[in-house]
């Protein structure tokens, strides 16, 4: 009896992994021909329903990342609104292959569905930060990342040897004033001992901005916006602030419209990408000796 029971539990086993393949294969025969009408009206069929009943929707996660490398925004949005977050897997996040990408949109689809703009493992500021994605350090602020999040836990992906915080780094690594005024703006800790000693050893147009901010403390105006949006983050409430019944002046003034919005990329932003692109010619002629790049 044992034995039916365990011969019974394989085939059930082996008719989900039959089911998930085949399942895998129709979403992405969609993605990769970038259909998103096509993709909506397969996850929404009764059928495709039924088999995230037996078998879970963690096909829909793996075929998310497969979209998000093909940088089809739309079939990134209808696998997201079919519930792929509701299956999160640590290992295939793929928050750290956009920011690679460099698509804000797929960022702020991402952080719209349930991403962590705070995730431990992948530090998205610090990742920001060190690419120059000047556009997506502000959207991963706006949607609640927290501008002194501490950089060097060592169970992080990358950790920085010079400093905890973000503002520090940014001053002792001679980065852009503008990622130093989005910090500010956003609430990051001036006065900390670190960002002092950062301050300390700097001389650059970063340093000289936060002392200029440190010499004038921020108005009333800008403590009650970084407050108020600190406590919608600790009830899950920051992306309802359109959703507030008070003038539009001050919805519009909590979502930072129009404010250190930087469209045009940074001159440090194409010097990394062509860094990249001299370290992918590299790896490929190691990898094929002789052949043509």
């Amino acid at each position: 009896m044992l034995d039916f029971f365990r011969s019974r539990k394989e085939r059930v086993r082996r008719a989900n992994i039959r089911e998930r393949k085949a399942l895998h294969s129709k979403i992405m025969d969609a993605v990769h021909k970038k259909n998103p009408e096509e993709l909506r009206l397969l996850l929404t069929s009764d059928e495709v329903q039924k088999s995230f009943e037996r078998i879970g929707k963690g096909v829909l996660f793996r075929c998310l990342n497969c979209a998000v490398m093909g940088r089809d925004s739309e079939c990134v949005e209808e696998i997201l609104k079919a519930g792929a977050y509701q299956c999160r897997e640590e290992f295939c996040r793929p928050l750290t292959r956009v920011m690679y990408l460099g698509e804000d949109r797929l960022l702020q689809l991402l952080l719209k569905y349930g991403e962590s703009p705070d995730s431990e493992w992948e530090l998205p500021l610090f990742l920001a930060v060190r690419r120059a994605e000047l556009s997506m350090f502000r959207t991963l602020l706006l949607y609640g990342a927290d501008p002194d999040h501490n950089i060097s836990k060592p169970h992080s992906k990358y950790v920085s040897p010079y400093t905890q915080s973000l503002l520090g780094l940014c001053l002792a690594e001679n980065y852009e004033e503008a990622f130093v005024k989005l910090l500010i703006a956003f609430g990051a800790n001036m006065y900390s001992p670190e960002v002092q000693r950062s301050l300390n050893s700097a001389d650059n147009d970063a340093a000289k901005l936060l002392l200029r901010e440190k010499a004038h403390p921020r108005p009333l105006k800008s403590q009650c916006r970084i407050s108020i949006r600190r406590l919608l983050k600790q009830v899950g409430k920051l992306l309802l602030i359109g959703q507030l019944e008070i003038p539009n002046q001050l919805v519009a003034y909590l979502q930072y419209c129009n404010e250190l919005d930087y469209p045009e990329k940074l001159p440090r932003y194409f010097e990394v990408k062509a860094q990249e692109y001299k370290d992918a010619r590299k790896w490929i002629s190691i990898d094929s000796p002789g052949q043509p790049f």
